[in-house]
C-alpha cells in the first residue's frame, strides 16, 4: 500500500544548495576509507596483527556496509530522506569517536562493524537525494558535481591520514570526522529537503537476516580460506555450505514474496544490470587499491607514511577532474564512449603498476595512480547515471539500495580476495625463489655474497630469508595488479549492450 506523494519542484538556485549541502556527507566515507587505508602499516605494527588480520578495520567496516546498505532503501520510504542523513551522520560520528579510544584490534573491528551499518547509509540516499533533485537531463552532470565533490573527501583522505599518523597517531585519523560531521549535520538541515514518505510496505526481516547470513559467510570465508587451507578445513567447508544455502533460501524468497527485502524487479532493467556488474568491479578495485597500494610504498618502496599520501593523492584529483568531464560529455554526447574510456583508463593503470620495481621513483607512482583516478570518475559518473536512465521513479529507492549493496560487496570482497591472493601468491613466489637457495648449490656457494648472507652461519640464513620473503611480497603485489587488469578487461564487451539514450526515453514510464 503507498502513500501519493510527489517531490516538491525546486528552482535551479535551490537544487545548488541541495547538492552544496550534500558534499560533505559524500566526503565522509571516502576521507574515512582512504585516511585508514594509509595508517593500517603503521597500525599493523601498533597491534602486532598480520596483514589479514589489520585489514578487517576495512572489510568489518565494508561488509556491514553491504549487508545493511538494502535497509536504508527501506528507511527512506519511511521516515524521509534528512531524518535518515542526521541519523546516520550523527552515528557514524559517534562510532569514529568510540574507534579512536579503542585499546584492541577485536575492539576496533567491532566498533567499526557498528559504523559500517551506519555508513551503509550515505551511498544510497547521495544517489536517491540527486534523484529527486534534479531533472533526468540534468542527472549526469550533477552526478558529475557529487563525484567530483566526494572525491575531495578521497584527496584529503591520505594526506590526513598520513600527516596524522606521522605526527601525532593513529587515533586522530578516526577523531578527524568530528568537525566534519558536525558540518554535515548543519548543511543537512540548512539545505536539504525533508523528503516524503512513499510507502507502508513492512519490513522484509527473513530476507534481511538470510542475506546477511550468507554475506557474513561468504566473507568469512574469503578471510579465512588462505589460512586455513581452503577447502581442507571444516570450518571453511562449513562457511561455504551455509553462504550457498542461504543464497539459496533468500533467491527462492525474493522471488516468491511481495515487498522482499531486495525488489527483483530492478533487474529487468538492463543498464541497470550492467552498472551493478561494472559498478561490483569499480569498487572491488577502488579499495582492493586503498588495501595494496600503501602497504607497498611504505614496505617495500620505503616511503614514509606521510610521503604515501601525498603519492596517493593524484588519484583524488584525476577523479576529480574526470568526473566534471564525465559530467559534461554525458550531457552532450553518448554514455558508451565515457564508459568504455574509463575501464581502459584503469587497465592501463593497474598494468603499469604490475610493470613496477622497488625503486620507481615516486613521479612514476603518482602517474600511474592519477590515470586510475582519472578512469574512476569516467566510470562511476557515467554508471551511476546510466543505471537510472530508463528506471521508473517509483523503483528509484529500490535501485539505490541495491546499486549501493553490489558495490559495497565489491569493496568488502575485494580486499579480502586480493589480499588472500596475495598470501598465496607470495608463498608461491617464496617457493620458487628458494628452491635453489642451498650450500650446496655451486653457483651460490662460489658466488661472492654479502657478508650478512653468509649460508654457513644461522644469522645469515636469517638475513637472506627476510630478504627472499620481501622480495616475494614484492612479486604477490605485482600478481594483484595484474589481476585487476585482465578482471577490468573482460567487462569492456559489456559496453556493447547498452542502448543508447533514445532507445532509453521510450522505456521510461
Amino acid at each position: 500500500m503507498t502513500a501519493a506523494t510527489t517531490e516538491p519542484t525546486l528552482s535551479p538556485g535551490d537544487r545548488i544548495a541541495v547538492a552544496l549541502g550534500i558534499l560533505p556527507a559524500g566526503m565522509m566515507t571516502g576521507m574515512d576509507t582512504f585516511a585508514v587505508s594509509v595508517a593500517l602499516p603503521r597500525m599493523q605494527g601498533v597491534l602486532s596483527a598480520t596483514l589479514t588480520e589489520v585489514s578487517w578495520i576495512l572489510t568489518s567496516y565494508l561488509v556491514a556496509s553491504a549487508i545493511f546498505t538494502p535497509l536504508y532503501g527501506w528507511l527512506s520510504q519511511r521516515v524521509g530522506r534528512r531524518n535518515l542523513f542526521l541519523f546516520i551522520i550523527v552515528g557514524f560520528t559517534l562510532c569514529a569517536i568510540l574507534i579512536g579510544q579503542a585499546d584492541s584490534l577485536l575492539e576496533i573491528v567491532i566498533f567499526r562493524f557498528i559504523q559500517g551499518f551506519f555508513g551503509a547509509g550515505f551511498n544510497p540516499l547521495l544517489m536517491q537525494t540527486v534523484l529527486a533533485t534534479f531533472p533526468r537531463e540534468q542527472q549526469g552532470t550533477a552526478f558529475g558535481w557529487l563525484t567530483t565533490g566526494r572525491m575531495s573527501g578521497i584527496i584529503v583522505g591520505p594526506i590526513l591520514g598520513g600527516f596524522l599518523t606521522e605526527f601525532f597517531s593513529w587515533r586522530w585519523v578516526f577523531l578527524a570526522n568530528v568537525p566534519l560531521g558536525i558540518l554535515a549535520l548543519v548543511l543537512i538541515v540548512r539545505y536539504v529537503p525533508a523528503g516524503m514518505s512513499t510507502t507502508k510496505k513492512k519490513f522484509d526481516f527473513f530476507g534481511f537476516l538470510f542475506l546477511s547470513l550468507c554475506i557474513g559467510a561468504f566473507q568469512l570465508m574469503l578471510d579465512q580460506g588462505q589460512r586455513l587451507d581452503w577447502f581442507d578445513s571444516p570450518f571453511i567447508i562449513a562457511m561455504g555450505m551455509l553462504a550457498l544455502v542461504t543464497f539459496y533460501v533468500f533467491g527462492v524468497h525474493v522471488l516468491t514474496t511481495r515487498n522482499a527485502y531486495l525488489n527483483p524487479t530492478v533487474f529487468r532493467n538492463r543498464e541497470f544490470v550492467v552498472g551493478l556488474l561494472i559498478g561490483f568491479l569499480l569498487n572491488f578495485m577502488v579499495f582492493g587499491y586503498a588495501g595494496l597500494i600503501p602497504p607497498i610504498l611504505q614496505n617495500h618502496m620505503g616511503y614514509p607514511v606521510l610521503t604515501t599520501g601525498l603519492v596517493m593523492m593524484p588519484r583524488g584529483i584525476g577523479t576529480m577532474v574526470s568526473s566534471l568531464i564525465a559530467g559534461f560529455l554525458l550531457f552532450h554526447f553518448q554514455p558508451k564512449p565515457v564508459v568504455a574510456v574509463g575501464m581502459c583508463l584503469i587497465a592501463f593503470s593497474t598494468w603499469m603498476l604490475s610493470q613496477f620495481t622497488p625503486n620507481v621513483d615516486a613521479v612514476t607512482v603518482m602517474i600511474a595512480v592519477f590515470i586510475q583516478g582519472a578512469g574512476f570518475g569516467f566510470l562511476s559518473v557515467s554508471i551511476m547515471t546510466l543505471a537510472f536512465q530508463s528506471m521508473p521513479t517509483s523503483l528509484r529507492p529500490d535501485g539505490t539500495s541495491v546499486l549501493s549493496l553490489f558495490r559495497r560487496l565489491g569493496s568488502s570482497i575485494g580486499v579480502s580476495v586480493l589480499v588472500a591472493q596475495l598470501a598465496r601468491s607470495t608463498q608461491s613466489a617464496r617457493s620458487s625463489l628458494s628452491e635453489n637457495i642451498s650450500v650446496y648449490n655451486d653457483r651460490i656457494r662460489d658466488y661472492p655474497l654479502p657478508e650478512n648472507w653468509n649460508l654457513e652461519h644461522l644469522n645469515g640464513v636469517i638475513s637472506l630469508n627476510q630478504m627472499i620473503e620481501k622480495q616475494a611480497e614484492f612479486i604477490a603485489y605485482l600478481h594483484d595488479f595484474r589481476l585487476m587488469t585482465v578482471l577490468m578487461l573482460m567487462l569492456l564487451p559489456l559496453v556493447l549492450i547498452l542502448r543508447s539514450p533514445k532507445k532509453l526515453d521510450r522505456t521510461v514510464e
